[in-house]
């Protein structure tokens, strides 16, 4: 049978024409990976060719720690749309890592009419017996995964009881000379011993941060020249070295594993069970001092409570750096805002820009009451309320599924590191590192979408009636905020810019 030179395609004569996906994947990006690749595609190449079958594209993909097979997704998604009939890998084993996956998306391609192959272990869902085989080598698959990760798990646990340091990073402060760790001669065990002297003097964490940040000290990230390091310190980099009882020489590895193979859920390991060697290397802090450190740091945690909502919540900004601005209660009375940035950052970053929560309260009633004087007409700033309120909704619906595709790429970011970390591309540092930070990503975006769906659900159905009570109304609420005011900025000296949404 004579086919087409320069394409793989129908036969020119005779032959029914099935489009293919032919599906190849490597875990690793080493330079024998690419012989890998090119091996895969010309085995289903030639299998195609025999068959006489028309090659639809090749979904071809290396992973990486910010991918999770996204051609793999799109494999998916073209086969739902049935824009070929057959499904084709050089191996189960490429197609998927776990029991879940291979037992859930086989059989979704056969529900959907889609032909599946793999030809290593001579599996095709047109023939009969299929379906064992399927879970016969799926299992062997998780076996296999399984008993690796178990004796990566024992290779660490030994070396860390020989006191070893297995992270890829030393602790700011340390260096790793040799599997060892050794206080480094660039200032920076000066920085940690810093950290614990001022929090002991009853400095915060994040008033620390802000002085280190403010006397320009490389923080950890930037010292180890990691990507995506920042110039800022953070509290949760402070509370990371002084919760860490690295630093009185100890070594405590083992604190946590994943629930379950493939789970990119972490749990604690009892401390009995951890591997804790004691006096291994040079200590920055005494124990004493340590210990000191946690009593101040629980003490300090004890009675703290989430802040709610106040009245210009989500309304107030800085007119200079257009933080939002923070809200500071006091015992006497004058609650205020002042810049977001300024309270967390410090005087080098902005203003600090004070506004008294019963000044703005006056301001904008003194605005509607000379409205009422005026004579506005309520059902002409009904109508503009309505329109503003509708463009309002959609920015919001906007915000919110710009927020849910944020989460679904984080949560997919965490998902490839997990699999990185089970085919041993990365060392538990590594992970521990990545997945801590795509966890604070992930509450800050979560954060943001309860909080948009939140106003969402308060958002007042406004009515000709509530319009005309509010311009003679004589107290200002959540409620009259939400409905009446778009934003408010604050600048020096206390100058207030109300946007309203109508018009003034």
């Amino acid at each position: 049978m004579r086919y087409n030179r320069d394409a793989i395609d129908t036969p020119v004569r005779g032959g029914n024409k099935v489009n293919v996906g032919a599906y190849i994947r490597v875990s690793t990006v080493f330079e024998e990976q690419d012989t890998s690749i090119i091996n895969q595609e010309e085995g289903l190449n030639d299998y195609i060719r025999r068959n006489g079958w028309f090659l639809f594209d090749t979904y071809s993909e290396r992973q990486s720690s910010f991918k999770r097979r996204e051609e793999f997704q799109r494999l998916i998604r073209d086969a739902r749309n049935k824009r070929f009939q057959v499904v084709l890998v050089k191996s189960l084993s490429r197609f998927g890592r776990n029991i879940g996956e291979l037992n859930t998306v086989v059989p979704e391609l056969v529900e959907k009419g889609i032909r599946f192959i793999a030809l290593a272990e001579d599996i095709d869902t047109d023939k009969p017996g299929w379906q064992s085989k399927l879970a016969m080598y799926s299992m062997v698959y998780q076996m296999t995964s399984q008993t690796t990760s178990d004796w990566v798990k024992m290779a660490e646990k030994a070396r860390a009881k020989r006191g070893e340091y297995t992270g890829s990073f030393a602790p700011f402060g340390y260096d790793k000379v040799g599997k060892r760790l050794v206080v480094s001669e660039d200032g920076s065990p000066e920085t940690v011993r810093r950290i614990f002297d001022l929090y002991q003097q009853g400095v915060g964490m994040q008033s620390i941060a802000n002085l280190l940040t403010d006397e320009k000290v490389p923080p950890p990230a930037e010292r180890q020249n990691r990507a995506n390091s920042s110039m800022f310190w953070h509290l949760s980099t402070i509370r990371k070295i002084l919760q860490n009882p690295v630093y009185t020489g100890d070594l405590v590895a083992q604190k946590e594993t994943v629930a379950a193979l493939g789970s990119n859920r972490r749990k604690r390991i009892p401390k009995e069970e951890q591997v804790i060697v004691l006096d291994n290397h040079p200590a920055l802090t005494s124990r004493e001092q340590f210990q000191l450190v946690q009593n101040i740091i629980s003490r300090r945690a004890f009675g703290k409570t989430k802040g709610s909502p106040n009245l210009f919540t989500n309304f107030l900004y800085c007119a200079h750096c257009g933080s939002g601005m923070y809200y500071t209660k006091r015992p006497y009375g004058n609650d205020h805002y002042v810049c977001g940035r300024y309270q967390k950052r410090g005087k080098n970053h902005c203003r600090r820009n004070p506004i008294r929560e019963d000044q703005l309260k006056s301001l904008i009633l003194d605005e509607l009451r000379q409205l009422a004087k005026a004579s506005v007409d309520a059902g002409a700033m009904y109508q503009e309320i309505r329109k503003t309120s509708a463009r309002e909704r959609q920015n919001h619906e906007k915000a919110e599924a710009d927020l849910r595709a944020r989460i679904a790429k984080l949560e997919r970011r965490k998902a490839i590191a997990g699999d990185k970390w089970l085919d041993g591309e990365w060392n538990k540092e590594m992970y521990h590192e990545t997945i801590e930070r795509l966890d604070e990503e992930l509450r800050q975006e979560r954060e943001k979408l309860h909080k948009l769906i939140r106003e969402n659900g308060t958002r007042a159905k406004l009515s000709l009636t509530d319009v005309e009570k509010f311009l003679c109304m004589d107290k200002l609420d959540r409620e009259m905020v939400q409905v009446l005011i778009k934003r408010i900025d604050i600048s020096e000296g206390g100058k207030v810019v109300i946007v309203y949404n109508f018009a003034v």
